[in-house]
């Protein structure tokens, strides 16, 4: 294994077993462990592993994974749904979906992400995004599945 794999595989088990706070406090549990760095490579550790600072009180700070302070992937995506969709289109099985100017690119990704049997690909313009259901799959039921994680009075033409 490499140096920085080895470095990195350690900042996570620090970061595991203590409430490290800071850079300084990083290095010197680093230190203790035999391994040497400077700020600028625990700064490019971090970034590259996905830390991030979080609190469990709301008081104080340490460093964590991303995905263990993040919500999971379906609930951002369906988040994002929920708030940029302004209206969706039917025909066949493709539906056009309406958003906010520069929003439907966001909306595709957030689509793509929660890995919906019912979806084959989107494209995404800058305020329309074209859905492609999967073969059988009536737009409307995808529609109304789309629309229901903001609420069941948008329009669906």
């Amino acid at each position: 294994m490499s140096a920085k794999a080895d470095r990195q595989n350690a900042i996570l088990d620090v970061i595991a077993k203590h409430a490290v706070a800071t850079q300084a406090e990083l290095k010197d549990r680093l230190r203790d462990r035999g391994i040497e760095a400077d700020q600028a490579t625990l700064s490019r550790d971090i970034r590259e592993l996905g830390l991030v600072k979080a609190s469990e009180d709301g008081a104080h700070y340490r460093y964590a994974p991303v995905e263990s302070v993040a919500p999971p992937v379906h609930v951002k995506a369906s988040t994002i749904l929920a708030r940029l969709v302004r209206k969706i289109e039917c025909s066949g099985n493709l539906l056009v979906v309406k958003t906010d100017p520069g929003e439907a690119s966001p909306v595709g990704l957030a689509l793509d992400r929660m890995g919906w049997s019912e979806v084959v690909g989107t494209v995404a313009g800058d305020d329309t995004l074209l859905v492609v259901a999967r073969e059988g799959t009536p737009a409307r039921k995808l529609a109304k599945k789309i629309l229901g994680l903001k609420h069941p009075k948008k329009d669906i033409a």
